[in-house]
């Protein structure tokens, strides 16, 4: 397989989790009330636990977007081209995007455990905290679908998409920093 399809697979397979990942930043402001995961409690480091920015309301909306917009994509694609591709099974995808948020909770975790506020930046942990839990419950949960090229592409264009959308975010007035 060439190194272009190689490219769109690898795009396939991680744009549910991008999805799931990006949504709670718009979901932020459409719920005028957002309740925090960590309800606002303490660590045993006296530093908030997660901090304000990660809500019920983002999570929940980003498993359900990440989960609904993944699998239609997934649908088009098959319906429009006529190579096969090994995708994520539908449960893998909904995993997948769980993990991902997961593991955006467990960048915000480490975050306030090292004493930096929400907003600050914290490269790589920011961008590839959420990539990494979702690759890792694709290979433990579908290992077939997972091929290292697809993990080493999806490495490396993680961060600057990433950036990229966060940019866009901020341009867009739905994040207070450009990272």
């Amino acid at each position: 397989m060439s190194l272009l399809w190689d490219f769109i697979t690898t795009l396939l397979i991680i744009w549910p989790p991008y999805v799931a990942n990006a949504t709670p930043v718009v979901a932020g402001k459409l719920f005028r009330r957002r309740t925090p995961i960590d309800f606002g409690r303490n660590f045993i480091d006296g530093r908030r636990i997660f901090g304000d920015g990660k809500t019920y309301e983002g999570f929940v909306t980003g498993l359900l977007a990440g989960f609904v917009i993944g699998e239609l994509t997934y649908i088009i694609v098959a319906k429009t081209v006529n190579i096969t591709l090994e995708l994520p099974a539908p449960l893998t995808v909904f995993i997948m995007c769980l993990a991902a948020l997961l593991g955006d909770l467990t960048g915000a975790f480490i975050k306030r455990r090292l004493g930096l506020p929400r907003g600050a930046p914290a490269p790589l942990l920011d961008q590839l905290d959420f990539l990494l839990a979702a690759l890792l419950a694709l290979w433990l949960v579908q290992p077939s679908v997972l091929r290292v090229i697809y993990v080493i592409i999806a490495v490396l264009i993680t961060p600057p998409i990433h950036l990229a959308t966060n940019a866009a975010a901020y341009l867009l007035g739905l994040k207070r920093e450009p990272w």
